[in-house]
């Protein structure tokens, strides 16, 4: 493969948004999951796990850049000369899924006071959390 780059843009823009995020750079919504991981290892001393998670990102980021490069830079070889770029409903919802991991990304500093701030109170009082499920 390689060289599909030019003949599906959109393909491989959305591909390289999704291949960030997994890996957990800023400012797509992996990056705040693996903060998270790594914040929470840390905490705990539990630097060991800290170090894997870290460890981890990195050859993540490095096995999808590797797809990336093989499959849309470099060359584009004869037999791959009439690919055509996936069909327009295919397009727009990577488009949609790429966009959703960015702005999720840009947003969750928001989010925290919204959703993390009251999970972390209900589980952090003990019997308060039976209290909430339960209702009594």
């Amino acid at each position: 493969m390689g060289g599909l780059k030019d003949r599906m843009k959109i393909t491989s823009m959305t591909t390289l948004a999704a291949s960030m995020s997994i890996a957990g750079i800023p400012p797509f919504n992996g990056f705040f999951s693996k903060l998270i991981i790594i914040v929470a290892a840390v905490l705990s001393k539990n630097y060991l796990f800290a170090f894997l998670a870290v460890i981890a990102s990195i050859l993540t980021l490095s096995s999808f850049l590797k797809v990336e490069r093989y499959a849309f830079f470099g060359e584009l070889k004869e037999s791959l000369k009439e690919v055509k770029e996936a069909p327009f409903l295919m397009c727009s919802s990577m488009v949609v899924l790429a966009i959703i991991c960015l702005v999720v990304g840009l947003a969750f500093p928001y989010f925290i006071s919204i959703f993390i701030d009251p999970a972390v109170k209900v589980l952090t009082e003990g019997l308060a959390y039976g209290t909430a499920v339960l209702g009594k």
